[in-house]
Formats: C-alpha cells, sequence, structure tokens
C-alpha cells in the first residue's frame, strides 16, 4: 500500500485520545470524512500491523472489517487512515461504535449483532489475521449499520514497549495476559474466540461472564471510550479470572437455538486454549449447524402436523361421504315408492314386480362394488401398518446401534466421535423429555423401557455415578417391559461394571459392592449366546481393578492372584486378535500395576520383568498409534520404573541408560503439553534419579542442577490443596534428596530447612483424604526416613528440640511399619537406628 499524502487532507480536528496514539476527523478532496490515527511508536508494534494489513490487502478486504484507505509504518509519523464513521446529534459528533450504543444492551438486536461481529471476525481469521485487541470501541457500524471491526494488533501485542490501560484486557483470555508474544505463534485465533465470548456474554446478559463486579467499576461506561487513572496488573487479572472457573447465566434460554448457543459460548471461554474452537469460523460452523438442526427439526414437526390433519381430513371425507350415501339411498327409496304406486296405476302389477327386479340387481351390483373396493383399502391399511412396524423395529435396532456408538469413546467396530460431553448432555435432554411425554401411554412402556436404560448409560459415560446408580435401578425395574434374551444380560451386567468402575474412581465405599455385582451378572451371561470374547475380556478388566481395592487394603498376595488371572485371559485374548489395540493397552495395564505391587512387597528383580513386559506391550501399541501422547507417557512411566528398580539393585548402567530413555520421552512430551501436570511430575522424578546417578559418580554440580530443575518442575502443580498427591509426594522426595546432599556439604541450616519442608508435606499428605491415591505404606516409609534425616541434622547443628520431636515421630513411624508388616528387615533396622539415636539424646 502506498504511503498516503496526508498535505492533501484537511484536518477538521481532533477526534480522540487512545492507549495506542491520537485520532483526527479530516476530509479528502472529494469530501469523504476520514479518521487519521497517528500511532504511538512505542505502544505498536510496526512491522506486525503492516503484516496483517498486506494480508487483508492481497486477499481483497474481508466483509466486515474497516478497510485502511492508507497507512505509513516507516515514516516519521506512523499512521493509519479509514473512514470516518459518526452521526452528528445535537452538532455534536457521536462516534458508530458499540461502546457508543452499549447502553441498548441487552435487547432484541443482542444476538443479529453478535452473529454479525462474529461473521467478521470468522472473515478475518480467514485471511489468517488475529484481532487480538476485540472490545466494544473497536466494534463500529458502518452506514447500514453493519458491523464492522477495527484497530487489530493493537494493545497487548509483542514487541510493544509502553502499555496503558485498555478496557480491551477485560475481553482477554488469561494466557495473552500473561505472554503477549504468543500472537505470533498462531494463538491469536484462539484469544479472538476467548474475547468473542466475553462480548457475546456481555450482549446477551448486561454483565461480564467472570469477576464482573470487579470489571463493572474499571470498564469505559457506555458512551465512554476510556476511563483515566487506572494502572493494571496483567498477571493479578489473568489469577483472578482463573479464581472464577464457573460460568452462570442470569436466566433462562428463550428457545432451543439460544440454549445451543450458549453452549459454544461457555466454550469459548474455556480457560484451556485447547478446549477453544480453533477460529471464530470453527465457531461459526457450529452455530450454524445447530441452526440448520433446529429448522429441520421444526420442519420435520411442520410434515408431520401436515400429515395429521391429511388423514384426519380424508376420515372426515369418508364420514360425510357415508352419511350423503344413506341420504342419497332414502331419497332412492322413496322415489322407489312413489314410482311404484304411479306404475300400479297405469301399467299393473306386473311392470312394477318387473321393475324392482331390475332394481334390485342394481343394487346387488353396487354393494359387491363397494366390498371390493373396502376390501381393498383395508388390505393397504394392514399393508402400511406391517410396513410402519417392521421400519419401527429397525429403527429400535439402529438406535441401538447408533446409542453404543455415541457413548464409546472408542467402539470396537466405528471410529470415536467428537464432542462427546455435548453430546451427552444432548441426549440425556432428549430421553427425559420423551419419558415425560410419554408418561402414561400404554403402547411406549417398551420405548420408555430402553430410553430409561439409555438414561442410566448416558449418566454411567458423564461420570456420575450417584445418579447413574439411581437411573441404573429405575432401569432394572422397568427392564421386564424390554425383549429378553443374552444381549439385554450382557448389556445390564456392562452396565454394571461400569458403576462399580466409576465408584471406585470416586473412591466411594460402595466400589466394593458394587463388583460382586458385576461379577455375579457377568458369569449369568450364557457365553454360547453372546460374543464370548467381550465377556471374557469384561471379567478380566473386573479382575484388575478389582485387584487395586484388595491391594490398597495391603492384600498383596490375593491382588497379584487376582492380576494373574488377569494378565493370562488378556493375553490369550490379544494372541487370537492381534488387531486389538484396546486389548493390548489394558494387558499393559495389568503389567504395570503387577510391577508397582512387587516393588510395594520387595521383589525389585520381578517388578523390573513384569515392566519390560509391560514396554513391550507398548511398544507394539505405538506401532499402530505413534501420535498416541498417552501411550507415550506410559511407556515413559515403564522406563523410569525399571531405571529406579536398576538403581536399587546397583545397576548404574542400566539405570542411567533407562533413566535416560524415560527423560527424552518425558522431555518430547513437555515440549507438545507443557501444561500437563502428570508429565511435569514423571519428569521431575526422572530428574531426581538421575541426580543420585550423578551424585555417585562425584558430579555434585550436575546433581543438584537436576534436583532444582525437578523441584521448580513438580513445585507450580503441588503448591494448591486440591493438587494431584502424587505431586505433592514428588516434591517431598525431591526437596528430601537436595537436603540430603547440601548436608553433605556442610549446609546444615540449608538441610534442616528442606527437609522440615519434605517432612511437612508428607504429614499433610498423610493426614488428607487424598493419601488412599497413593500406596500409604509407601508413604510412610519415606516418611520415616525422611524424620531420620532431619533428627541427624538437627543433632549435627546442636538443635536437641529439634532432633528429639524429629527422632521420637520417626520411631512412631518405623513402629507401625514393623506392626502392619513383621519381619520385615528394612523395617527393623529403620526403627532400630531411630531408638539409638533418640537414646544418645
Amino acid at each position: 500500500m502506498p504511503s498516503p499524502d496526508v498535505n492533501r487532507l484537511q484536518v477538521v480536528g481532533p477526534a480522540g485520545t487512545g492507549a495506542c496514539g491520537r485520532m483526527f476527523r479530516a476530509r479528502d478532496e472529494s469530501g469523504r470524512e476520514l479518521a487519521v490515527k497517528i500511532l504511538n511508536p512505542s505502544a505498536v508494534n510496526p512491522a506486525l500491523l503492516e503484516e496483517t494489513a498486506r494480508r487483508f490487502e492481497e486477499g481483497g478486504w474481508p466483509s466486515g472489517v474497516l478497510e485502511e484507505l492508507g497507512a505509513d509504518y516507516h515514516g516519521k509519523q506512523l499512521l493509519r487512515i479509514t473512514r470516518f464513521l459518526a452521526d452528528d446529534v445535537d452538532g455534536e459528533s457521536v462516534p458508530r461504535s458499540l461502546q457508543h450504543r452499549l447502553a441498548r444492551f441487552p435487547g432484541d438486536d443482542s444476538w443479529p449483532v453478535v452473529l454479525e461481529i462474529l461473521r467478521a471476525l470468522a472473515a478475518m481469521h480467514d485471511r489468517q489475521v488475529a484481532h487480538g485487541n476485540l472490545k466494544p470501541g473497536n466494534v463500529f457500524f458502518d452506514d447500514d449499520g453493519k458491523v464492522v471491526l477495527t484497530d487489530w494488533a493493537l494493545g497487548n501485542m509483542p514487541g510493544v514497549q509502553t502499555l496503558e490501560y485498555t478496557d480491551a484486557i477485560l475481553y482477554q483470555p488469561p494466557e495473552q495476559l500473561r505472554d503477549p508474544s504468543g500472537y505470533v505463534r498462531e494463538k491469536g485465533y484462539r484469544w479472538d474466540v476467548f474475547a468473542f465470548g466475553v462480548l457475546a456474554y456481555r450482549l446477551i446478559t448486561g454483565a461480564f461472564p467472570r469477576c464482573t463486579e470487579t470489571f463493572d467499576e474499571v470498564a469505559p461506561a457506555p458512551g465512554v471510550t476510556r476511563r483515566e487513572g487506572i494502572a493494571a496488573n496483567l498477571k493479578s487479572i489473568a489469577k483472578m479470572i482463573e479464581g472464577k472457573p464457573e460460568i452462570t447465566w442470569p436466566d433462562a434460554p428463550a428457545n432451543p437455538l439460544e440454549s445451543a448457543y450458549r453452549e459454544h459460548i461457555e466454550r469459548c471461554l474455556s480457560f484451556n486454549p485447547a478446549l477453544r474452537p480453533a477460529n471464530a469460523g470453527a465457531v461459526l460452523r457450529l452455530f450454524e449447524a445447530d441452526e440448520k438442526a433446529i429448522s429441520e427439526e421444526q420442519l420435520r414437526e411442520s410434515l408431520l402436523d401436515q400429515h395429521r390433519r391429511a388423514r384426519r381430513s380424508a376420515w372426515r371425507a369418508h364420514v360425510v361421504g357415508g352419511v350423503m350415501a344413506g341420504v342419497a339411498l332414502v331419497f332412492s327409496l322413496m322415489w322407489t315408492i312413489k314410482t311404484k304406486e304411479l306404475d300400479a296405476e297405469e301399467r299393473g302389477r306386473r311392470n312394477d314386480i318387473a321393475r324392482l327386479e331390475s332394481e334390485r340387481k342394481v343394487a346387488e351390483t353396487m354393494r359387491s362394488d363397494s366390498d371390493g373396493v373396502l376390501d381393498r383399502e383395508r388390505k393397504e391399511l394392514q399393508y402400511q401398518k406391517d410396513l410402519w412396524l417392521a421400519r419401527l423395529e429397525a429403527s429400535r435396532a439402529t438406535g441401538d446401534h447408533l446409542f453404543t456408538w455415541a457413548m464409546e469413546k472408542g467402539q470396537r467396530k466405528l471410529p470415536p466421535l467428537d464432542g462427546r460431553e455435548h453430546r451427552l448432555k444432548r441426549l440425556e435432554s432428549y430421553f427425559e423429555e420423551f419419558i415425560s411425554r410419554t408418561e402414561g401411554v400404554e403402547s411406549l412402556k417398551e420405548e420408555r423401557a430402553r430410553v430409561r436404560l439409555q438414561l442410566a448409560e448416558v449418566s454411567l459415560g458423564r461420570g456420575d455415578p450417584k445418579v447413574a446408580a439411581e437411573r441404573l435401578k429405575e432401569a432394572l425395574a422397568s427392564s421386564s417391559d424390554l425383549p429378553a434374551g443374552p444381549d439385554l444380560d450382557l448389556r445390564l451386567a456392562t452396565d454394571r461394571l461400569l458403576l462399580a468402575l466409576l465408584l471406585q474412581d470416586r473412591n466411594d465405599p460402595e466400589a466394593d459392592a458394587a463388583f460382586v455385582t458385576a461379577r455375579q451378572s457377568l458369569e449369568a451371561v450364557p457365553q454360547a449366546s453372546v460374543d464370548a470374547d467381550r465377556v471374557q475380556q469384561l471379567l478380566a478388566v473386573l479382575d484388575f481393578h478389582e485387584s487395586k481395592l484388595l491391594a490398597a487394603e495391603g492384600k498383596d498376595d490375593a491382588a497379584l492372584n487376582q492380576l494373574h488371572r488377569a494378565t493370562q485371559s488378556l493375553s490369550k485374548l490379544s494372541e487370537q486378535r492381534p488387531d486389538a489395540t484396546v486389548l493390548r493397552s489394558e494387558l499393559a495395564s495389568c503389567f504395570l500395576d503387577s510391577a508397582t505391587i512387587l516393588d510395594a512387597i520387595g521383589e525389585m528383580g520381578s517388578a523390573r520383568e513384569v515392566r519390560a513386559q509391560a514396554s513391550e506391550e507398548l511398544l507394539d501399541l505405538l506401532k499402530k498409534e505413534p501420535g498416541n501422547l498417552d501411550l507415550r507417557q506410559e511407556l515413559a512411566g515403564c522406563y523410569g520404573g525399571m531405571a529406579e528398580a536398576a538403581y536399587l539393585s546397583g545397576d548404574m548402567g542400566s539405570a542411567s541408560s533407562m533413566s535416560g530413555a524415560a527423560v527424552k520421552l518425558l522431555e518430547e512430551l513437555m515440549a507438545q503439553q507443557p501444561d500437563r501436570s502428570e508429565t511435569r511430575s514423571m519428569l521431575a522424578g526422572q530428574y531426581g534419579l538421575m541426580a543420585g546417578i550423578l551424585r555417585d559418580r562425584g558430579e555434585t554440580k550436575a546433581a543438584r542442577k537436576h534436583l532444582d530443575d525437578g523441584i521448580l518442575l513438580v513445585e507450580q502443580i503441588a503448591v494448591s490443596e486440591s493438587s494431584d498427591p502424587t505431586a505433592k509426594y514428588r516434591l517431598a522426595w525431591l526437596l528430601w534428596q537436595k537436603g540430603r546432599m547440601v548436608g553433605a556439604d556442610g549446609a546444615r541450616a540449608q538441610e534442616i530447612e528442606l527437609e522440615t519442608r519434605a517432612a511437612d508435606i508428607v504429614r499433610k499428605l498423610l493426614a488428607s483424604d487424598d493419601s488412599g491415591v497413593l500406596r500409604a505404606e509407601q508413604v510412610r516409609r519415606s516418611f520415616g526416613y525422611i524424620l531420620g534425616d532431619l533428627g541427624h541434622a538437627a543433632q549435627l547443628a546442636d538443635k536437641p528440640e529439634l532432633a528429639q520431636a524429629a527422632f521420637g515421630e520417626a520411631v512412631a513411624v518405623w513402629t507401625q511399619l514393623n506392626r502392619e508388616r513383621p519381619q520385615n528387615e528394612e523395617y527393623e533396622e529403620g526403627l532400630a537406628w531411630c531408638q539409638q539415636r533418640l537414646k544418645e539424646l
């Protein structure tokens, strides 16, 4: 775009001042009203502005974006020229911006304006330009009243040296507030999706979706473009927004279409960028798909109404025809009588008899024809009835098949469906409405029973065990209305197993009884009449998960036996069906759980062999699904466990090799999913293991760096009360390791500080309700060692009170461990050592 000749413009006067510069009102030689914006060089990124304008210009300025009529991003004065959109009201120029019309919302135009903004934003994204500065003051209306967007790539952008407060930050997602440089890494599209969600919510409700009381105080009032004297800390604002995760609406949606729109806006407002639609075009397609679906549903209902009216009209026509025929017959008889009387007078009785005989034959012929028509109509109606019954039965079978597909994340014969949570909510709403509308209709009792079972399965799919248990009880009560058979038995048994798994996942005490019920139901299914492999697979899954309950209760031998039975079944099935990925995944999980139990009972060598088997299964899976990040993480966990076993057995070469392989996999996963807490925790653990290996080699400096890196990784996810207990345990373990290392260098005060912090974390973990997620025995064992080291450090630092308290608590911990697992050499030695130290004090 050539640089504009500003000298040829007639400047009328100033039109306002913003965070990025000043704006003037001007006219060109033809008298056209223009807006000339002089930009502050330190508040903008000229290269970014030029690049976005070039993309618009090359592809043709999209509809809904205010066209640049001229710009200069290299001169002494940075400027941008556009049309001046304003109205003269009582002698004053009032900009035609959404900020100056904000008092009209919410109102009848709320949704139309929201959709216009979305289409304009989608057109920008189609030209590969993200706005990044969306707010009411940057949404204008042209001469035809259509929305146009302006001032893109301004404000909180990469490369900006000074940033004054502007209400655009009230619409920006937390990740943009913390790091605006993501704009050039293609993150700006999802930022715009979030900003659109905030703006749409405000136009529909008149409030902000989050922190509205605070934001209302700092947002410009309708008709005012800026609020002076405000200094904003963007990171504090991001943290405040993240403290309000829930989105609530002040009123119910007016219709099903608005309900669907609101669900998409809630998705746009997600804190996780990956859960938002990829860009505005994706949001627009979701809106259009809902509009089309609801329009088709309305059209379908309209056609059904027409069909019903036509049938009623046809029935009335038949009734009227019958009545008219009766009337005609009455008149015919009266006429015949009169004719007979006349004929008797004129021709005599003989002619009358002949005429009556002739009329009788005609009447019999008409009656025969009428009977034929009625018979054909009866056959046609019966045919239609049989046809619709057949279609209904086929529809039931298809519905069950599609319902199974919609419920499962990965159905064995069909590809997975996307948008599962949204789909389940729709199914639940539809089924509940069906039951309420057909209550009392006896002919639909089988359909209601089927829907009650499907509602229970929807609750299972959504992960709500309490609602699922209640609905499954209702479904079982009405299951007698369904066609009995082995398929129904298998379906009900599967649902009972899913309920048991859900209860176990929530640490519900009802899980034990649920597993017993599920086993009885599965064992009662006649395998000769169903998919026997499927039944065996479900029983193996039941054994696998029930073994976790046994392990949590300390029944390690029983848990191992049950895991062995599950492993045998899954191994046999996977050999028979090498294409079944899900079987190999379950088999790998069995191996990993077996290794965890073997670790706990001191069978390190066996645990290492089992993890090697698990890694083989996972490598086979990765050949089929090379992009599966979950499988890569499980494989890294295998390598990490094998490295720990090798380290404990003194095989430093294998430990270093396997830990290096685990670190490589986990660092690759971190690059792809930096916010995944489980990956960060596992990588921190491997850094701690590598630190131990390096320390044993005498490389103390490198070992300490690994420990610091590990602590930094896991500390960010372990600070909150609701965080994963595994991450908290990992942090305590790393702090303890670092404390021992600095203590070896003579830094006693730092050692005591680190080990005290580690002990506090483990103490709180053991006292919390989440400690059941970890093996309590393993945590208490580590606690005993931490307390012992803390007491020893305090003794060397001449702090007898702290030393006595630490050794006393350590004695209590080792005493409990010896009581739970008597004649354990390690536990006996730990207790004896702490008791001896306590006596010395």
